[in-house]
């Protein structure tokens, strides 16, 4: 296993690890080291335990704020599946309700044309009995 030399927090620190995690760990290194530049102010004035203590409580508090977003993002993808669930009942909804509507429109068109010819049918029927009204009118006139 192969031994990565590092200065970290003005130590020398001797880490091994494998090949496959040698950027991870370098960028890991970079990321601590520019966290503890922002207490540089802070050296000599207080220990480096405290140091490392502050860095450490500023990592906690960002892992934290990321657990949080985390969990919203959660949420609102959750969200997200229950609102296209849903949509897609309302769309299956709406296109039998539209199928509905295409064959009462259906049914109302032959309905219609029913009517039509029953209407026709009186009308002739009309026009029959007031030819025999008529006839029966001239008959009785003679």
């Amino acid at each position: 296993m192969p031994t990565l030399k590092r200065t970290i927090f003005n130590s020398a620190i001797d880490i091994n690890y494998e090949e496959k995690d040698k950027d991870k760990l370098l960028l890991l290194i970079e990321n601590l080291n520019s966290r503890l530049k922002k207490y540089n102010h802070l050296n000599g004035k207080v220990s480096d335990s405290k140091i490392l203590i502050l860095v450490a409580l500023a990592i906690e508090d960002n892992l934290m704020e990321q657990k949080k977003l985390i969990s919203k993002q959660n949420l609102l993808s959750n969200d997200l599946s229950a609102k296209r669930l849903q949509i897609e009942k309302l769309s299956t909804e709406i296109i039998n309700l539209k199928d509905k509507i295409h064959l009462l429109e259906s049914e109302l068109d032959q309905r219609n044309k029913r009517d039509v010819v029953i209407e026709d049918d009186i009308d002739e029927i009309n026009n029959q009995i007031e030819k025999l009204n008529k006839s029966m009118l001239l008959i009785y006139d003679e």
